[in-house]
């Protein structure tokens, strides 16, 4: 009866409060600028580094384009590629993959997924009906006969490369994929008894599976590499939601390098992989730059060089990372500690990339520099 009555005394109002903290379902603690600023690409001079979010279904969401450029508009997002998942029937009116243009002054690339066995392969920019049922190759051709890219999303779900062989980019982390791999019952209570950040944290996984397939691909092919986030999952912990739209646009983010926020440039940036993905909850991240140089030659993620003497890799972070690590077709060949720079004098051809991380979790990860 005593420890009874001390546990109803002293560790009710601890886990009331704990309730309590899971009931506000606050957002990430991601430092955003009082206002949308977007910055200069470094060392690029007439580039600028563009925030958005790839793979957004709003259908279930129950939300139009205008309420979800609302809350895009709040979290300082540039852009959205919309990726409805196309059942059988549909995707046969061009109504059926978004409306194009801005809304509400952000950028909107319609598109759908068509679920391949057990992936998906993402159309964007698309505008015309596209037949249900295509073989892989069949339907990467379908979206590249009316000038779309294909995105291979989460590759290790597929029963083959050969299915994914002609994909423009590759979708190597998703928030979605990330969270229906963990045990439900353990998300719910991590939602309570977590503040946001350490919930979210648990969602911040390094694709160990995807990139290696991505470096096996890269190897001898230039794919883009995205982050995407799938639809939000809304679980409902004691009366509040977790894992919501407003929350998980403050999670990660992919960052475009173009010259404009328009239509042609955004997707030219995403052909040529001309980016990076950012888990913002980490630390917000304006800019960030990884390329080539020797003399006057300067080429940036996505770009191919020639490997000439003095060429030098040299990876420009926004603040400090615990730890940036430079792969050479998926192997390490040079990382520094608690350092915003790292530069490496590459010795052989390959596609060399960065990951830096902060607090043991994936921070930034970036297309890479194509070395011939």
């Amino acid at each position: 009866m005593m420890r009874l009555r001390f546990c109803l005394r002293f560790c009710f109002p601890i886990v009331a409060a704990l309730v309590l903290a899971g009931c506000s379902a606050p957002l990430p603690s991601t430092d955003l600028p009082p206002a949308r600023f977007v910055s200069e690409a470094p060392e690029f001079p007439g580039f600028q580094d563009y925030r958005g979010i790839i793979d957004l279904p709003i259908k279930t969401s129950g939300m139009d384009q205008s309420g979800i450029a609302d809350l895009a508009k709040a979290a300082q997002i540039d852009f959205i590629f919309l990726a409805d998942r196309v059942q059988p029937g549909q995707g046969e009116s061009g109504s059926d993959f978004g409306i194009a243009g801005f809304t509400n002054e952000i950028l909107f690339i319609p598109g759908g997924a068509f679920e391949i066995g057990g992936s998906e392969i993402i159309g964007v920019n698309l505008h015309e009906p596209i037949k249900p049922k295509l073989a892989p190759n069949d339907l990467i051709s379908a979206i590249h006969d009316q000038g779309g890219l294909a995105i291979a999303a989460n590759p290790a779900k597929f029963a083959s490369s050969a299915d994914y062989a002609l994909a423009d980019a590759m979708e190597v982390y998703s928030q979605r994929s990330a969270w229906l791999a963990q045990n439900p019952t353990a998300l719910y209570f991590r939602a309570i008894f977590l503040g946001t950040d350490h919930f979210l944290s648990g969602l911040d996984l390094r694709p160990d599976a995807n990139l290696a397939l991505y470096d096996r691909m890269t190897a001898g092919a230039r794919v883009s590499m995205l982050a995407g986030m799938g639809a939000p999952d809304n679980m409902n912990v004691l009366g509040a939601k977790v894992g919501t739209i407003p929350q998980l646009f403050l999670f990660c983010t992919t960052h475009l390098i173009a010259r404009a926020r328009d239509l042609a440039p955004i997707l030219e940036a995403l052909r040529l992989g001309h980016s990076y993905a950012s888990f913002d909850y980490l630390g917000y991240v304006g800019a960030f730059a990884f390329f080539a140089h020797a003399g006057d030659t300067m080429a940036m993620m996505g770009d191919e060089v020639r490997l000439v003497p003095g060429l030098l890799l040299k990876t420009e972070l926004p603040a400090p990372a615990d730890r940036i690590a430079m792969y050479q077709n998926g192997a390490e060949v040079a990382s520094a500690e608690n350092a915003t720079t790292l530069e490496f004098a590459p010795k052989s051809p390959g596609a060399y990339r960065i990951e830096a991380y902060r607090s043991g979790k994936l921070w930034i990860m970036s297309n890479p520099v194509y070395i011939r």
